[in-house]
């Protein structure tokens, strides 16, 4: 029998096959509870990214666990790419249909968030078609936006160093623009005076593009890979604003912001908007089984003809998968029981105080924000400057932190947080603690 340290020689994951943590048994997870986990050899580790900020209700869900037996066992899969459907599913939609904000009550299920965000931009075009608008094709996406790993989402991101090897097979329709980051942009007036802008830089992007080959805006309501940023409350408005006035489509990315990351259901429910389109992925399932879904508003739907002969958008083989489905009303059950969406909150809130009390007059500490249970410390060179600190050095603090006992994502300049919304606030303090000892490390070992 081989060792893990043997046999993940044979995972292909993200990282290349040299990378110096493969070769560490003690990266082998075996088990979960609550916001801890544990691995092969026994280390306990606070998870205080959630997997990939994924497992909101916590990991060891038993309900979760028999809601996925009792599934697999009464019907484990049958597509619903044809005339066919499922319970769960149906039961699913009708219970995102109360928890989206305004008259989002039509789910596409798929399996992952970049699908999602697929589907939403396939519903866009054959909106446009059915409409009679044939030339609205074109996708305005932001700077720092990440939407996923195909080829169509790698097309709308934001960060060139993950979206550069494919630039060459995209084609044109795809435009960027500028999302407000306050830390970064400080000095540029106040927030409304940056919201208002990018937004007018927005509109005169799409004027420049002719709003009549537009199909829609895709952004993140917090631009999470790109460095948790924050755009001020107030600019999905304005993006709201832009589309409605412009006649094109807002897709909202909630991928990693649905399901209470953000101390509210959605993260669009900060501002009091409803998109066209939303995808959701992550959050539905807590990770216990992959689900993603386009959600959409009735009047689209509408839009699209009653004639089966004509080509709409193509079905996926595990769509509304029956085990999936059941697993996320499971999940989305323990969510409304628990009320995890005002603990995020809460926990959001506490974690945020802690650690700009604890990071107060640190170097290296350019701004701790958040919002909910999304939540960051941007770093900066000690020299005063105000320049992104290295990355390397930032890159360490994963490290640095796995030795003290949690586990963080720190990439860029940004040390992001976002543990399991069943955190306590007991919970909260430890990990201020243990954060706020790595980070001041960091900057005793920089000014030395």
């Amino acid at each position: 029998m081989t060792t893990p340290a043997e046999a993940i020689r044979h995972l292909w994951t993200h990282k290349t096959q040299d990378h110096p943590w493969l070769s560490d048994e003690e990266l082998v997870v075996d088990r979960a509870e609550g916001v801890w986990v544990w691995t092969e050899r026994g280390h306990k580790l606070m998870d205080a990214f959630a997997g990939l900020a994924v497992v909101n209700v916590g990991h060891g869900r038993r309900e979760i666990a028999e809601a996925i037996a009792e599934q697999t066992v009464r019907l484990a899969y049958y597509p619903t790419t044809r005339q066919f459907s499922n319970r769960p599913a149906a039961e699913l939609a009708a219970k995102l249909a109360t928890l989206t904000p305004g008259d989002l009550d039509l789910s596409m299920f798929a399996v992952s968030g970049s699908e999602a965000n697929e589907r939403s931009m396939q519903i866009a075009r054959h909106y446009w078609l059915a409409r009679g608008k044939p030339d609205k094709h074109k996708i305005v996406s932001f700077h720092g936006g990440y939407h996923g790993a195909t080829m169509g989402t790698y097309a709308i991101c934001g960060i060139p160093r993950m979206a550069a090897a494919y630039a060459p097979l995209q084609p044109a329709g795809f435009v960027k623009c500028t999302a407000p980051h306050p830390f970064r942009d400080r000095g540029d007036g106040t927030d409304a005076q940056l919201v208002e802008r990018r937004a007018r830089e927005l509109s005169e992007a799409i004027v420049h593009e002719g709003p009549d080959t537009v199909s829609a805006v895709i952004l993140e309501p917090v631009l999470s890979s790109g460095g948790f940023i924050m755009p001020p409350i107030g600019w999905l408005s304005a993006v709201r604003a832009v589309c409605d006035e412009l006649d094109v489509l807002m897709i909202a990315d909630e991928v990693i912001t649905g399901f209470g990351r953000t101390g509210r259901w959605f993260a669009v429910e900060h501002d009091g908007v409803v998109p066209d389109l939303m995808s959701v992925a992550k959050g539905i399932t807590s990770g216990y089984v992959p689900l993603s879904a386009s959600i959409a508003r009735r009047r689209l739907a509408e839009a699209f003809p009653d004639d089966t002969t004509q080509e709409n958008v193509h079905p996926n083989t595990y769509a509304a998968h029956p085990v999936a489905c059941a697993a996320a009303l499971a999940n989305l059950q323990i969510m409304e029981k628990d009320h995890l969406v005002a603990n995020a909150a809460a926990m959001g809130a506490r974690l945020l105080g802690g650690l700009t009390d604890a990071l107060r007059g640190v170097r290296v500490v350019g701004e701790v924000r958040g919002r909910g249970l999304l939540v960051c410390v941007d770093l900066v060179a000690p020299d005063g400057s105000g320049q992104p600190l290295d990355q390397e050095m930032v890159a360490s603090l994963d490290r640095r932190e796995w030795d003290r006992g949690a586990i963080i994502y720190a990439r860029g300049s940004v040390l992001r947080l976002a543990p399991p919304l069943c955190i306590t606030p007991e919970e909260i303090d430890t990990l201020v603690d243990l954060v706020a000892a790595t980070v001041r490390e960091l900057d005793r070992d920089l000014v030395k």
